[in-house]
């Protein structure tokens, strides 16, 4: 690889090659601390992101299936048995319903679309059981029509 051998010759220590052979002791230091993956927090540019723990990641999940919205007092609650800010619960919820709903779109974009549904027609189904037989009552208001008998008082 290029690092191996400095671009300025062997005795060039102000070289990139030769800073990426030996690292700054602040570098050293953050790895040897267990910067790299005991912390729980990788190093991107100037921000840290945070890695959860599996526990973490399992009751959190938990949690958004039982109520993609979380409350206040839930949400504090969480957070102190999780060893997480409020700040990093709300997020993590945020974080979540997005991507549940890029998943839901992506899985409506795979499906085929389905065919338009059939315009308005009144036709018997023999599939069914006839109109009146779900409420004897109905029989006679789909049926013929009766005579409705009108009081005398209430007419012209």
């Amino acid at each position: 690889p290029c690092w191996t051998t400095p671009l300025g010759g062997p005795g060039a220590p102000s070289s990139p090659g030769a800073q990426r052979r030996t690292p700054y002791e602040w570098m050293r230091r953050s790895v040897a601390a267990g910067g790299g993956g005991g912390s729980g927090k990788t190093r991107t540019k100037d921000k840290y992101r945070v890695v959860y723990t599996d526990h973490q990641r399992l009751e959190l999940e938990k949690e958004f299936h039982y109520s993609r919205y979380i409350t206040i007092r839930r949400k504090s609650e969480l957070a102190a048995n999780l060893g997480l800010t409020e700040r990093q619960v709300k997020i993590w919820f945020q974080n979540r319903r997005a991507k549940e709903r890029k998943v839901n779109k992506k899985k409506q974009q795979q499906q085929p679309p389905l065919p338009p549904p059939p315009a308005h027609e009144v036709t018997p189904t023999a599939a069914g059981p006839p109109l009146g037989g779900l409420c004897p009552s109905s029989a006679s208001l789909l049926g013929a029509p009766s005579p409705v008998l009108v009081k005398e008082e209430f007419l012209p």
